[in-house]
């Protein structure tokens, strides 16, 4: 325990030191201030239990010094030491909390009567402190299951739903019209990777991805990621603020798994729905579903609402982004996370011809990671190894291919030119395209068509 005296005068703090029977407590350090400014740097400092403070000194008073305490250290116990019987201190000490107010000169058994009380007060007061933290801490211990079991229950039997939805909108201050929702699954079979890396631990398998999960949804304000209690293995989240974005938010969850991890997974994601308990079990369903389409031997590509072909499933996951309540395949779809090797070299055909779409565009690695749900990482690693060139050689490629066509299909200048294969600075475009041919645009069309339209 920590005891602050603040008083200008020395003899004073040396008698009060003296007086006080310290040996009735545990072992206490005595501080010492001399006016009201110390004294708050030194209860900053130290964080002393209990004052005791004169009223009158330079530097900021006793009263100052009180009311600092109650706003800054409510449960510190304060006692006053005062020469003048001024009616006006006593009241200030008690309207800031004080415990007592004694008069110099200073009688000591008061002293010890008082200080004792103030002391005691303390205790009462941590105890009960303490009390109310380990409460706090079982019910933080306790919190995860009773949300995982909530959360289970609003995907389970009806007569559970109901109470669930009721008690999911309160644990998680959600209030009125909830609107958009969504939600995603990601399930491990006893098979994958990760489920043999963490044998013996999938406890602390599934704490890391809940954790990381609920770390980006800012603890349950944008969505709660759950074990589903209804399902072995099994993982999914709920969006419910911002759930319009939610392909955002899975992308960024997905590259902190791969971080943590060592691996990105596989999500599966209903359609958007409204209302908090039908709408997250209906996208759940969606979702499930495309879990259990993915996972099938013939279902390498990504499932839609129906058995369009590649070229269209590819343009249905490129939709999907700004508003996905306008997208034209309103049914479940996988992420095209990487999984072991299904999918891989499909997604990777589905980036290339992204880029041949929109060569034009000022396209990066992050555009294309954040587009297709990949770390750019992986986009680079696996794009080299299905095209043999990385992607910025790519796109150069076709950048080239198409100004070579428009220069010898039309008359247009290259200025122009440039900015149609999606370069702003024709000068760049140039230097660029006499390194891969070994002439400028201008020499090429000469010598192809005998002509200069610079």
């Amino acid at each position: 325990m920590k005891v602050l005296i603040v008083d200008d005068e020395a003899h004073v703090r040396e008698a009060i030191t003296l007086l006080i029977e310290w040996d009735n407590y545990e072992p206490i350090e005595v501080l010492e201030a001399s006016n009201g400014r110390e004294a708050v740097a030194m209860i900053e400092r130290h964080a002393p239990q209990i004052v005791l403070t004169d009223m009158i000194m330079p530097a900021g008073g006793g009263i100052d010094l009180l009311q600092w305490i109650s706003l800054h250290c409510p449960d510190t116990r304060t006692l006053v030491i005062s020469g003048h019987g001024d009616f006006d201190f006593a009241r200030q000490t008690l309207r800031y909390g004080g415990m007592d107010y004694l008069l110099k000169p200073i009688d000591t058994d008061q002293l010890n009567e008082s200080f004792a009380r103030a002391v005691e007060s303390w205790k009462i007061s941590e105890a009960n402190r303490q009390r109310i933290l380990a409460q706090a801490m079982e019910v933080n211990r306790f919190k995860p299951v009773y949300r995982d079991k909530l959360c289970s229950d609003l995907l389970g039997a009806p007569s559970a739903r109901q109470t669930a939805e009721r008690e999911l909108a309160g644990e998680f201050g959600i209030t009125g019209a909830v609107g958009t929702v969504r939600s995603a699954v990601v399930r491990f079979s006893e098979q994958s990777r990760l489920w043999h890396k963490y044998a013996g631990r999938t406890e602390l398998l599934f704490f890391t991805l809940a954790n990381v999960a609920n770390e980006l949804l800012r603890r349950g304000k944008d969505g709660y990621a759950f074990r589903n209690l209804g399902r072995e293995r099994e993982i999914v989240i709920f969006f419910w603020n911002g759930a319009a974005h939610a392909n955002e938010k899975l992308n960024k969850i997905n590259a902190g798994l791969a971080a943590v991890l060592g691996e990105p997974l596989h999500f599966g994601i209903g359609a958007c729905a409204e209302g908090l308990g039908d709408g997250l079990r209906a996208s759940y369903l969606q979702a499930e579903e495309a879990l259990k389409k993915y996972a099938a031997p013939t279902a390498v590509s990504i499932p839609t609402a129906d058995n369009a072909s590649r070229q269209d499933q590819a343009q249905a996951v490129r939709s999907i982004g700004s508003d996905p309540r306008t997208d034209t395949y309103s049914e479940a779809y996988v992420h095209p996370f990487e999984t072991g090797t299904v999918g891989g070299a499909g997604v990777m055909e589905e980036i290339a011809s992204y880029i041949r779409e929109h060569y034009q565009e000022e396209l990066t690695l992050q555009d294309l990671a954040d587009r297709f749900f990949l770390s750019r990482e992986y986009i680079s690693r696996r794009f080299k190894r299905e095209f043999g060139e990385n992607v910025f050689d790519y796109l150069a490629n076709i950048r080239l291919e198409r100004a070579k066509r428009l220069l010898l299909g039309s008359e247009m200048t290259v200025v122009r030119i440039a900015e149609l294969v999606g370069y702003q600075d024709e000068k760049y475009f140039s230097r660029v395209f006499k390194k891969s041919t070994g002439c400028t645009p201008n020499e090429f069309r000469r010598a192809s068509l005998g002509k200069d339209f610079s």
